[in-house]
């Protein structure tokens, strides 16, 4: 596949001073050796973006605006020299060096910068539909800016796309031919659980060119789908950066259109990309049938089938959370997503089913451990799964996946799917469990997974919260969750013998675990 990541960047002056020039640059995708594909946030300095956002949607098409857009550069990985005579002469170079224990000649010390133009921006309505429907109380970027401003434009070209052509020295609208290669050469998106990488260059720079990160696909919005959400690390200047599916055989998925953004005060923590072959489809008009999504492995479809019929969402008045399905009617969620229950009604939703639940324990506020025990109407979760509690405490280090409601449809309850996420036990205790799983509101309450060799789905702990800081930044891949061991003895009594007297022992006094919860000089967010 003739697809590597590169460096898109131009020289930018907002008061035509040349000594004042910035170097504006993003990721890109770089195919059929002539073209290269990347993100609308490229544009954001230049005034073309405000003709972009205004254009809502219609493609731009004026050979004034392309006339006036600067040059571009793509800086890409040096290729291996195959000529024979280069190879002599690359030899004696590396022989010549043998005095330095470094070898100056790597791939990481060249690299190669290209010239070209943009021949062609539009913004994709699959994309724009999905930042009106399900992004519209998202900040995208940095906060300690002007946040209304700044996320307006980000959000304007967040479904926005740029084709650069490095052949041709004047613009011109060349769009179906190149697009349609791509076209061919993109897979559909894998299914959630699913591991891929993401090639970008972040902030910009060449130290970092085509910089390769790991993560699984998480959750995807939509039915075509117009949105992947990833855990796969990524920075500013990643926008544009490819997406592949892992393994030998790496097919083209998407391409990355955010990497920084806020909901609700909380860094999201989460990369957003775009499936390409449903932005491309979408362009070229093709039939919504061409860009269907993969088959999802055997494997995956067990674990996350699963993992959806025992993780509950949990709503009680505006506050929200998740829960674990432990049958019988009973969900084990935190206390503080449902601490106003006494004034508001509390629901439960879980593979299309909705109920309200009566709480049968809350714990004290502010003491570990925060957590609560509902009930609900069994016959109407027949369908669900009691969850599978693990025998044995976690290991640090071992790999494990978190389950939550971040972010749903208001308006789609019946397609409604729990946000998975994968990370690694931190740090494990007889009260704690620490884990790097992305997570954040809406994910408390909800179970963090061993996925045993025998791909058995085992709930190591509940998730409390992750860490904050007095000043109100949040660190989502730094959670704390109660391990399963300290309350499913108790629970499990209950539920056969109904003293909720007993209950009142999950609720440790004891000054060590108190301290342990309180996260100094950090605290948690409950």
């Amino acid at each position: 596949m003739d697809v590597e990541g590169v460096m898109v960047s131009y020289n930018y002056s907002d008061d035509g001073e040349l000594a004042n020039i910035l170097t504006v640059a993003a990721s890109g995708i770089k195919f059929s050796k002539r073209w290269v594909l990347t993100h609308g946030s490229i544009l954001s300095p230049l005034k073309q973006a405000k003709v972009i956002a205004d254009a809502r949607g219609k493609a731009i098409i004026n050979e004034e605006f392309y006339n006036q857009l600067p040059e571009i550069y793509v800086t890409c990985e040096k290729k291996q020299t195959v000529e024979p005579v280069y190879r002599e002469v690359e030899k004696i170079s590396r022989e010549r060096s043998l005095d330095s224990n470094i070898d100056f000649d790597h791939s990481s010390y060249q690299v190669r910068v290209l010239t070209g133009r943009i021949v062609h921006v539009w913004q994709c309505p699959v994309l724009e539909r999905c930042v009106d429907d399900v992004l519209y109380s998202w900040t995208v970027g940095y906060r300690d800016v002007d946040v209304d401003k700044q996320s307006n434009l980000g959000k304007a070209l967040l479904s926005v796309f740029v084709l650069v052509d490095l052949e041709s020295e004047t613009p011109g609208l060349k769009t179906l031919r190149p697009l349609s290669e791509l076209f061919d050469m993109v897979r559909a998106p894998p299914e959630r659980g699913a591991n891929i990488h993401v090639h970008s260059t972040p902030f910009g720079c060449e130290v970092f060119l085509n910089a390769v990160t790991t993560g699984t696909v998480c959750g995807l919005v939509g039915k075509r789908p117009s949105l992947l959400l990833t855990d796969a690390a990524t920075a500013l200047g990643s926008e544009g950066g490819p997406v592949f599916t892992e393994g030998p055989t790496r097919q083209l998925v998407g391409a990355v259109v955010c990497s920084l953004s806020w909901c609700r005060g909380e860094w999201v923590g989460l990369t957003l990309a775009a499936p390409l072959r449903s932005v491309l489809a979408a362009k070229l008009r093709v039939s919504p049938e061409a860009a269907a999504r993969a088959l999802p492995s055997p494997l995956h479809a067990a674990i996350l089938d699963r993992i959806d019929r025992v993780t509950m969402l949990v709503r009680c008045g505006s506050a929200w959370g998740a829960g674990v399905y432990l049958g019988g009617g009973y969900v084990v969620t935190c206390a503080h997503v449902v601490k106003n229950h006494a004034s508001n009604k509390v629901s439960v939703y879980c593979q299309s089913g909705m109920e309200t639940a009566i709480v049968r324990y809350k714990s004290k506020d502010d003491i570990a451990y925060d957590l609560a025990l509902l009930f609900t109407n069994p016959q109407c979760w027949s369908h669900l799964l009691p969850a599978d509690f693990s025998d044995d405490p976690a290991e640090k280090g071992e790999p494990v996946l978190a389950a939550g409601y971040p972010y749903f449809n208001e308006n789609n309850l019946q397609g409604l799917k729990p946000t998975v996420t994968s990370g690694h036990v931190n740090t494990a205790s007889p009260s704690m469990l620490q884990t790097s799983c992305c997570v954040q509101s809406g994910f408390s309450g909800g179970p963090i997974f061993r996925i045993s060799r025998s791909s058995r789905v085992e709930v190591l702990g509940i998730i409390v919260s992750n860490a904050k800081t007095v000043t109100g930044a949040c660190y989502p891949y730094i959670n704390m969750a109660v391990p399963a061991t300290a309350f499913l003895r108790l629970v499990q009594q209950f539920i056969l013998d109904k003293d909720a007297s007993k209950l009142s022992a999950i609720e440790h006094k004891e000054d060590m675990i108190q301290s342990q919860w309180r996260l100094l000089p950090y605290r948690s967010k409950i």
